[in-house]
């Protein structure tokens, strides 16, 4: 076909899909959920195959004996413009609801129709098909098919959200509605919720469709003790998921561990997949769905689960809190504790494995990573005589990571440029996520490991962190301010912190105040406080007797934890501002030393040498912490800006000055300062910018509350303000 013809087709075929996508749902949103069931599914079956023969017959469909339809292809035909889903009509005719889906691609192609509704037609009477080269009819089909299921989720995942927020408070009508339609999805035959008792003990919760026999031997055990071996037991001690592909092939089976005797004898089952349902690092339990058959859950399968697992999680603990806020005479749950996850660092292989320079560079690479890291306070590295093991060897990266116990897998290649170069990729994979969260790739010539080392620790530290941060903010937000988890008030104090206005520090400070009175030992909230009243201090200088509440704070959080990284920053702060500065070096050099990749810990750290002088060391300490910490990256920008304002470097400060997305008014000083010394004349803007932004209370920067330890830095500031007209 023609290239041109061939474009005109595809469009052609694509608004098909896309009006389908339109009047589709209206069509088939009733018959399509879980809830439909056809009392005479055979019956309409048979009444579909006679139909469409006829269609085929009477329409003129004249076709060659090889394109048309087999008995079996007419059958499931039938029966999905009837309006039953893969799992009905898998169940109906007995085949798996893969072998569904295949059918019906090869009825797409040879009738070359793009939807059902098209497909509908086709089987009628007067239907009429177009021809189309197999390749392209191929491609269609596909893609009709791909709409269709994606339609489908979106459908049930809406139906699920749209249940949690209206029916909240009923928590069994949720986790149901939530269960009955992952099975849906994940053509899943049965499945339980398991509550978490602790230790390794479980409680089935709730469930559907689970066969009489094994949910009365579940109700009978009420809370009982599991082996580690099991499923829920890998769960329990590894909090990551777990995909089992056949029940009775487990060496646990055949030694009669009585869980998965009952799994298998009582329920019939034969491949599973349980997925922890967490609260931060807390495990509430365990989402497990089950198939009849041996046919493992897939990647789509897993996500789905996961992701309805989740949901499952929200509701638990919304439902919690509800109860918790409801009845003021039960005590709060006691504070969260920051549990840091589990790193497996696994050897870099080597693309050419006859390459054993890339193959010994590989090793060398990860042995170092987990050295290096072994000491990080965002997670716990895994020995690596652990992760080196030969038993690994011929693994996945998730099989790696179920087998090791880890939440997050670094692992990477090692591809050979000649002449001494080589080209390394980095990935970092997540327990039960198939696809990985983070990619890189580097270049390295055979100079020595360090430069390398630092540049993989760098990206390893700001993805998981970036990572654990948010996966731990977002369990914040779900249970609300009134969280009864002093690390929820914590995380949610940050955030008001990051916003960097006078308001927020007051809302900041709220919430780390509620955190130090659920845990009086929490030393970092405290440290956390007293940074509040230094950034008070910041925009009210007048007001000296704050920094003396802040050292008071500080002093008790070093009380609490001397060896605790952000209780030295805040130390380091507090004596800063205090124009201590042979205090603040020793406290930030001693946090450094105990946390080099924290992004705040480096950006304070930059910020002391910045005041002593060392312009050159604060912008390496400032370029570290935009690397560690991308999601708040404005403000270690801005301070890059203002080092190499300081160092003459203007196009290089006003690059960094001008990345700032929601730039502070010290920001936009700055900005008018270094465009006024380089002879912009755009500083005239930006001063009127910064006047009219900040109002009368920001007519003038003011040079003298900058702690600078050497009076010819703040001479320096002081001019370039006046030349911008700022002072």
């Amino acid at each position: 076909m023609p290239r041109r013809k061939q474009w005109l087709f595809r469009w052609s075929s694509l608004k098909s899909l896309l009006i389908f996508a339109l009047v589709g749902p209206v069509i088939f949103a009733e018959t399509s959920g879980p809830g439909y069931r056809s009392d005479a599914a055979s019956d309409v079956v048979e009444c579909g195959i006679t139909t469409a023969r006829i269609a085929l017959r009477e329409g003129g469909a004249e076709r060659q004996m090889s394109e048309q339809l087999s008995d079996r292809e007419l059958e499931v035909a039938a029966a999905y413009v009837d309006g039953q889903t893969y799992k009905e009509i898998a169940r109906h005719l007995k085949i798996a609801p893969s072998t569904v889906r295949t059918h019906l691609r090869t009825v797409y192609r040879k009738l070359g129709v793009t939807s059902r509704m098209e497909l509908l037609s086709a089987l009628s009477p007067t239907g009429d098909s177009a021809s189309t080269s197999r390749d392209d009819a191929d491609l269609i089909a596909e893609l009709s098919l791909e709409l269709d299921e994606a339609m489908r989720r979106e459908r049930v995942l809406a139906r699920v959200l749209r249940i949690i927020s209206q029916q909240g408070h009923d928590l069994p009508s949720v986790i149901a509605a939530v269960l009955d339609h992952t099975l849906e999805l994940c053509e899943a035959e049965f499945g339980i919720l398991f509550e978490y008792c602790g230790g390794l003990r479980f409680r089935a919760q709730q469930s559907r469709n689970i066969p009489e026999r094994f949910a009365a031997w579940l109700t009978d055990q009420g809370a009982f003790s599991v082996d580690a071996d099991t499923g829920l037991g890998r769960v329990a001690t590894r909090l990551s998921t777990v995909n089992i592909a056949d029940v009775r092939a487990e060496d646990i089976y055949q030694s009669g561990a009585p869980l998965r005797i009952a799994t298998a004898d009582l329920g019939k089952a034969r491949s599973f997949v349980a997925i922890p349902m967490m609260s931060g690092t807390r495990l509430l339990g365990v989402f497990t769905i089950y198939r009849t058959r041996v046919h493992p859950f897939q990647d789509r399968s897993l996500e789905l689960a996961q992701l309805f697992a989740d949901q499952a999680a929200i509701a638990i603990e919304n439902a919690r809190l509800k109860a918790t806020l409801d009845h003021s005479d039960i005590p709060p749950e006691p504070a969260a504790a920051s549990v840091p996850p589990l790193l497996a660092v696994l050897p870099f292989r080597a693309a050419d494995e006859t390459d054993e320079d890339a193959h010994r560079l590989g090793r060398q690479v990860a042995a170092g990573l987990s050295m290096e890291l072994a000491s990080h306070p965002l997670f716990r590295v895994i020995n690596q005589t652990s992760s080196f093991s030969p038993r690994l060897k011929d693994q996945s990266v998730l099989q790696c990571a179920e087998y090791l116990g880890a939440r997050f897998v670094a692992s990477g290649s090692v591809r050979s440029l000649g002449a001494g170069r080589y080209r390394m990729s980095l990935d970092l994979h997540e327990a039960g996520r198939p696809a990985a969260i983070y990619q890189d790739i580097l270049t390295y010539d055979n100079t020595g490991t360090s430069g390398l080392l630092e540049s993989l620790i760098l990206r390893l530290c700001a993805a998981i962190g970036t990572r654990t941060e948010r996966s731990f903010l977002a369990a914040a937000k779900a249970r609300g301010d009134r969280s009864p988890h002093a690390l929820d008030q914590f995380l949610l104090g940050l955030e008001h912190h990051h916003a960097h206005h006078e308001a927020g520090y007051f809302k900041a400070r709220q919430h780390f105040q509620n955190a130090v009175t659920l845990d009086p030992g929490f030393a970092r909230a405290e440290a956390a406080l007293a940074i509040t009243y230094v950034r008070e201090w910041f925009w009210n200088s007048d007001t000296t007797e704050l920094l003396d509440i802040a050292e008071t704070h500080a002093r008790k959080a070093l009380s609490l934890d001397a060896e605790d990284a952000w209780s030295l920053t805040a130390s380091g702060v507090v004596a800063l501002y205090k124009r201590c500065h042979s205090e603040a070096n020793t406290s930030f050099d001693l946090a450094l030393g105990r946390a080099p990749y924290d992004a705040y810990v480096v950006s304070r750290a930059g910020l002391g040498r910045f005041y002593n002088g060392d312009f050159e060391d604060a912008v390496s300490l400032f370029q570290r912490a935009v690397t560690l910490d991308p999601l708040h990256a404005d403000r270690q920008l801005g301070m890059l800006g203002h080092a190499y304002l300081h160092l003459g470097r203007y196009d290089e400060a006003l690059t960094a000055l001008k990345a700032v997305q929601e730039p502070l008014q010290w920001e936009l000083a700055w900005t008018a300062a270094c465009q006024a010394l380089a002879g912009d004349n755009g500083h005239e803007q930006t001063t009127r910018s910064y006047r009219k932004q900040f109002g009368q209370s920001a007519q003038s920067y003011r040079v003298q509350t900058r702690p600078f330890k050497n009076e010819a830095d703040m001479r320096r500031l002081d001019a370039a303000m006046r030349k911008a007209g700022l002072h």
